[in-house]
């Protein structure tokens, strides 16, 4: 049976504002579902490169949940960097105008409306695409 663990972080917005974040973990297949309306860990776009990156935010979350041996085997977190945890996780961003942005193999990308390429289970992808679509 698979098991989703939900949990909130809490960090600085854009605005310098302490925001929460709300997090749903499947360690079975490494992946995390950030809801992050505040864009307090959520990709930013750089101009000189003219693509998304990951925030630092997102790592300083990422460093936290790492020494929390979250998406880590037990036995290995202390050995794990963190350039490795990120390597070895899935995620993705809820963001405001009702975008989907997935981080995995070393790239971001914004995800289309059907989302068929996806192999997340469809009712959490459903439920926080929702959210996203209520907020505007």
């Amino acid at each position: 049976m698979e098991q989703i663990n939900q949990m909130e972080y809490r960090g600085l917005s854009l605005l310098d504002e302490i925001r929460t974040v709300e997090l749903a973990i499947d360690e079975n297949t490494r992946t995390l579902h950030i809801y992050d309306i505040a864009e307090v860990v959520a990709p930013i776009y750089n101009f000189d490169k003219r693509t998304y990156e990951l925030s630092e935010g997102f790592y300083k979350m990422g460093d936290v949940l790492r020494n929390k041996r979250i998406l880590t085997e037990h036995e290995e977190a202390h050995r794990v960097t963190l350039n490795e945890w990120i390597a070895n996780g899935t995620f993705y961003f809820y963001v405001p105008q009702k975008k989907v942005k997935m981080f995995a193999d070393d790239q971001i990308v914004e995800l289309s409306g059907d989302h068929s390429h996806t192999n997340q289970k469809t009712e959490l992808f459903s439920y926080y695409k929702e959210r996203i679509e209520d907020t505007l």
